[in-house]
């Protein structure tokens, strides 16, 4: 794997592993996504770990430098991070969440990047057929120019904006059947499941699925960042219908700052951090792992009338 990136002149590459739950390998029930779920959650936490490690494994026969991982789903203390090799770093998405008022995919590696991998993603909410389909949170409709973007969709703006390539991209198959042609640049698309509705898919092998996740990734070359899309553009933000905001993007750049900005002013983010207080992050200490199951208790009966409300309200085909 040489990969040439335009923002550094060094050879050591740094790879971040941007990872979300509902686009991986073997899950096929909404519940195994969901702390509201004890033991399929236990379950998908550890499919999500698996395949995450397929994909340092991948990097690292291939000669990658600095690894880290993104935990990218919820409030990001998903990963079984007692299972991390040495020397990889597992940044949850709260901290991009709360505390950047401008966020990039370079600040949510922590240091330089040169490249991304995205693994377990899934569609955008209003796709019928997609598995778990929402942006960002449940019943947020994220538009670009009208157009409905995944968060895969607004990630690679953010990556064309900062010029860094993506070497591979895993999950849902209508995920990734919403990516217009070169979306991603040269990125390898790996589909580990076909989405069924919100609550349900058929999941492909995940033994076959994780040796096409490798083998993308080892065959990796030279390739350019995903393109801009045309500038100037208006954003549109809603949740459950109800329009947050509506202005104007004037460069890729300012798609996650805009989009951030709405996160944290608006009711979105009171919900948030209080979930992110009853599932901390950290390593697997007795403390930590208690922590989190006291705060699943306490966030259950909410969660699962959210949950109950999300499914129901799945857009028709």
């Amino acid at each position: 794997m040489q990969i040439v990136s335009p923002n550094y002149a060094h050879s050591t590459l740094n790879v971040l592993i941007a990872a979300d739950m509902e686009g991986v390998a073997g899950i096929e029930d909404s519940g195994a996504c969901l702390p509201s779920h004890p033991a399929m959650y236990a379950l998908g936490r550890k499919q999500m770990t698996d395949e995450v490690l397929v994909a340092v494994e991948a990097l690292r026969k291939a000669g990658a430098g600095r690894i880290s991982v993104g935990d990218w789903h919820m409030v990001g203390t998903n990963i079984e991070r007692e299972r991390m090799p040495a020397g990889i770093e597992v940044r949850p998405i709260a901290d991009l969440a709360l505390l950047e008022e401008e966020p990039s995919m370079t600040k949510a590696n922590g240091g330089p990047l040169d490249a991304v991998v995205f693994v377990g993603h899934h569609a955008s909410t209003p796709n019928p057929r997609a598995f778990c389909s929402h942006t960002f949170i449940w019943d947020m409709e994220v538009q670009l120019d009208g157009e409905s973007l995944s968060e895969v969709q607004v990630y690679a703006q953010g990556l064309a904006a900062e010029g860094i390539p993506v070497l591979a991209a895993s999950g849902d198959r209508w995920m990734l059947e919403e990516l217009g042609e070169g979306e991603l640049g040269a990125a390898a698309l790996v589909a580990t499941k076909e989405g069924l509705g919100r609550g349900r898919a058929r999941a492909y092998d995940s033994a076959a699925t994780h040796a096409e996740l490798a083998a993308a990734i080892a065959a990796a070359g030279s390739t350019s960042p995903p393109p801009a899309r045309a500038y100037p553009a208006e954003l549109r933000i809603t949740v459950e219908g109800k329009e947050l905001a509506r202005t104007t993007v004037a460069e890729p750049g300012e798609l996650l700052t805009a989009i951030a900005a709405v996160f944290r002013t608006s009711q979105v983010s009171r919900e948030y951090r209080q979930l992110a207080k009853l599932l901390p992050a950290g390593h697997g200490s007795r403390l930590r792992r208690a922590q989190r199951r006291l705060g699943s208790l306490v966030a259950t009966p909410v969660m699962r009338a959210k949950e109950r409300r999300w499914l129901a309200s799945q857009p028709s085909t």
